[in-house]
């Protein structure tokens, strides 16, 4: 409930200020929030008391009036959660754990999270989360009600924290995880980026080049006609088409982009883009490698911290990302809920390494499948290390020998008029 105005205090000859305040009514305990103005924090306080209200918090700003500006406050919610990016609910979960862990309260500790932002919409949206907290809902609750900034398995991992009481452990084993899944996924980028701007440099030096280095060479062409050769003929038509031409290319271009987008965003684009992610042959292993990294950190995280294997699989349904291994945990959940062991279910599927199956029967058998899966997440984080390395190594070569070879072929295609006028020249031709 919003007051439709803000109360004020009245202080003769000193200004005032706006304080934020959330509270309850001493009838009924029904929730208040609005806006109260004061000449400091003490004066807001008496006079939020003088009214019978229970105070849950007061600080100073106008976040109350920020909400009754919104048509909708959980469109407020929305813009104040998209601030918080992934290094941020990194950063939340390893402040909150520190001070958790030195006796701070969490209402507190979230509080000097948000003291401490650097943007302001992350401390407002921070403090947001503060209050459902002081408003009796579990912490876990409120995480959840953000799944594009707070993912599946912290929001799990805190409904186990707060049922045995570690919210301070539980926060720091998943901010190293976040961390680690952080650096994977930078890890990735930066090895897809390399290629990606050889590439755009290439297509960028041919473009100059014929569009606006070869029509310099127009008069030499011209002037032996039919002798011209026929690679340098192809090359003087593409470059004419280019510089007139886009009226044609332009809308084919545009069509082939749009449509590509288009397909890749129904199911049989995804599962085309995902089955070539997994097949493909230089960068197919690195993300088998990806793929493994997700899901056997974040089993062996969720277990680890006696979430049911149900909900474990459940939760790797999102963390993977790849429609296969979609149809996998759809399957994998079946089969748990009909009492079956795991591993065979791992083994139909090609893209896991059989090592691995191995090491999930072995766990399975012995009771120690956190702890398996822990090995197994360690060594696959290494397999993608000299994944990416490799990867890397290998795409360099072949993009500057693709390179080479397109801008060695403009060049001597622009060259061998030169040199048939050169032999042309010489005595006795």
């Amino acid at each position: 409930m919003v007051p439709a105005a803000a109360e004020k205090i009245i202080e003769t000859g000193a200004p005032t200020r706006k304080f934020t305040y959330r509270a309850r009514r001493s009838d009924g305990g029904a929730l208040v929030r609005g806006v109260v103005e004061a000449h400091d924090h003490a004066a807001a306080v008496r006079e939020l008391r003088h009214q019978g209200l229970a105070i849950l918090s007061v600080e100073l700003g106008d976040i109350a009036a920020s909400v009754g500006q919104e048509s909708d406050p959980a469109r407020l919610r929305r813009r104040l959660s998209r601030a918080m990016s992934k290094d941020d609910v990194v950063s939340f979960c390893q402040q909150l754990s520190v001070m958790l862990r030195t006796g701070v309260p969490l209402a507190e500790s979230l509080d000097t999270f948000a003291e401490q932002a650097s943007k302001k919409d992350v401390a407002e949206f921070v403090r947001l989360i503060r209050s459902d907290v002081c408003e009796g809902e579990d912490f876990s609750a409120v995480l959840g009600k953000y799944p594009r900034v707070f993912p599946a398995l912290l929001v799990s991992l805190m409904r186990a924290a707060e049922a045995s009481g570690k919210l301070d452990e539980m926060l720091s084993r998943v901010s190293k995880d976040l961390s680690k899944a952080r650096r994977t996924s930078k890890q990735i980028k930066g090895a897809m980026m390399y290629p990606a701007i050889m590439l755009f440099v290439a297509v960028l030096a041919v473009a100059i080049i014929m569009v606006f280095v070869l029509p310099k060479f127009g008069p030499l062409f011209r002037a032996q006609g039919d002798r011209l050769p026929a690679p340098t003929k192809a090359l003087v038509w593409l470059s004419g088409f280019l510089r007139t031409g886009w009226m044609i290319y332009g809308p084919v271009i545009a069509a082939i982009v749009g449509g590509t987008w288009w397909y890749l965003r129904t199911e049989a684009g995804r599962i085309t883009l995902d089955t070539v992610k997994l097949r493909m042959p230089v960068l197919g292993h690195m993300f088998r490698c990806l793929y493994l990294v997700r899901f056997s950190s974040t089993m062996a995280t969720l277990l680890s911290a006696g979430v049911s294997l149900i909900d474990v699989v459940r939760i790797c349904r999102e963390v993977t990302g790849n429609v296969h291994y979609t149809k996998l945990w759809i399957l994998l959940e079946d089969r748990i809920s009909k009492g079956q062991e795991i591993a065979p279910t791992f083994r139909e599927f090609d893209f896991v390494p059989r090592n691995v199956v191995a090491m999930i029967a072995s766990g399975e058998k012995s009771g120690r499948l956190s702890e398996v899966l822990e090995h197994a997440a360690a060594a696959a984080e290494d397999d993608l290390d000299i994944a990416v390395k490799s990867t890397t190594s290998m795409v360099e070569p072949i993009m500057i020998v693709g390179m080479g070879l397109v801008v060695g072929g403009i060049a001597s295609a622009m060259l061998l008029p030169i040199f048939n006028m050169s032999k042309n020249m010489r005595p006795g031709h």
